[in-house]
């Protein structure tokens, strides 16, 4: 299953911001973030997010980054805002393939310390899978 969630740019016309792969059978949810995470875009991917969370309890939510072409201080609010979110529902967080400036932004402001960073979509959705296989087969003691 596939979502959309649409920004509107200066001239009126759509573009795609943000797509999420919702995850069935051990394959996680991604949501791709395509071009600027600022302060108009990030309350779209707030909106996307929030209505993700009924569907994640316990499972992987990874954010693919690498088409990001900018991050504010705004959309760095929003990252934290999923992280805390994720804490609180047991869902795991991946930031996926941030490019260097956002890798760069994520290391100046020490986040890149707190959240969970993969360098590829096959390397996250690789531990996501193998992380569900994991607690699938673990029976947890009494």
């Amino acid at each position: 299953m596939s979502h959309h969630a649409d920004q509107n740019d200066q001239t009126g016309q759509a573009q795609q911001a943000f797509t999420v792969e919702a995850g069935t059978d051990g394959y996680p949810t991604i949501v791709h973030v395509s071009g600027a995470l600022d302060y108009d875009t990030s309350p779209v991917l707030g909106a996307v997010i929030d209505r993700l969370w009924e569907e994640l309890d316990g499972d992987h939510l990874l954010l693919n980054l690498e088409r990001t072409t900018f991050c504010d201080s705004v959309g760095l609010s929003r990252l934290i805002a999923a992280f805390t979110g994720s804490q609180q529902r047991g869902v795991t967080l991946l930031l996926v393939a941030p490019q260097p400036f956002m890798r760069h932004v994520l290391d100046l402001t020490g986040l890149s310390r707190i959240l969970m960073i993969r360098d590829s979509l096959a390397q996250a959705l690789d531990e996501a899978r193998e992380r569900s296989t994991n607690d699938q087969g673990h029976v947890p003691s009494l």
